[in-house]
């Protein structure tokens, strides 16, 4: 892309900063609506809504789309995202917004060690040290808040690993990836998997206003991946993900205005931390030469 017809660079962070700040709007809309339905439902609405929303811009955008490309690891990847939204809608309920997210940013340390072990991306010796100081932030942050002990802790810890895991199955694809395809999968399979569920054991919504939170869970879902691929179009995928941290900010803000949890010093710190030591692994290992694998 020659310097002419280079994008402007406000218009690449507005993206990635909106589609991040939605997806963390669209958790918290789940938030509530798991407390009054049950959270399968929450999901169905997040899929499905989302399939339909997908459906009206492709019938009226047309967009290139190859669904045969890459298609068994593309169904791979539409399972790994599934159970993880199902996983983090669920521990929406157990667990405090600003916790689960601080928990999610787990993820890029275990696509760092799944890389070192499959793709023989070996960390450099700088990224290993901000590996540790991005993970003891993390320790840091969640403190006592945390109920360590407790069985429903695999709910937050399922959302990272299966996100870490389709990161993982995404850079095997990188140079032969449709963002396209992979949405439309996603979205495809949770709503025929969650429709079958809910029709099987549907409880009646008490409300008409919450089927239009439901159209809004689905169709945010849409935006924030549809924003998301837009600005990693007209930019790259390492720069957007440095924007993937101001979710800490805003589930920050909406965890103490929508939901009233006081903020704690001590975890601004750790979320601080995060941040700062995150944002320097990406540019760290991110700058570092690739190493083409031979099949």
């Amino acid at each position: 892309m020659t310097e002419t017809n280079r994008p402007p660079l406000v218009k690449i962070i507005l993206l990635s900063a909106t589609g991040f700040f939605m997806f963390v709007c669209m958790d918290s809309l789940a938030k509530f609506l798991g407390g009054v339905m049950p959270i399968t439902q929450a999901v169905w609405g997040r899929f499905f809504f989302h399939f339909i929303a997908l459906g009206i811009y492709f019938l009226i955008f047309r967009p290139k789309i190859n669904l045969k490309k890459n298609f068994k690891i593309q169904i791979l990847r539409s399972v790994l995202m599934i159970t993880a939204t199902f996983f983090m809608f669920n521990s929406l309920q157990r667990f405090d917004l600003v916790d689960i997210y601080v928990v999610f940013f787990s993820a890029p340390l275990i696509v760092a060690m799944l890389s070192a072990i499959f793709l023989k991306d070996i960390l450099s010796l700088k990224g290993l040290l901000l590996m540790v100081m991005s993970f003891g932030s993390i320790i840091y942050s969640l403190g006592p808040s945390m109920k360590v002990l407790s069985p429903e802790l695999i709910f937050p810890l399922v959302p990272p690993l299966c996100w870490a895991l389709y990161q993982f199955f995404t850079k095997l694809i990188s140079g032969n990836n449709d963002p396209f395809a992979s949405i439309f999968y996603t979205a495809i399979t949770g709503a025929i998997v969650f429709s079958i569920y809910v029709s099987l054991n549907w409880a009646p919504i008490e409300k008409n206003s919450y089927w239009l939170l439901l159209v809004l869970l689905g169709v945010s879902g849409f935006i924030s991946h549809f924003m998301l691929i837009y600005a990693i179009q007209l930019s790259n995928l390492s720069f957007v993900t440095n924007f993937q941290y101001s979710q800490l900010v805003w589930s920050t803000i909406i965890n103490f205005m929508i939901f009233g949890v006081p903020i704690d010093v001590n975890k601004i710190y750790g979320v601080i931390g995060i941040i700062v030591f995150g944002i320097l692994f990406i540019k760290t290992e991110g700058s570092k030469k690739k190493v083409k694998i031979k099949n």
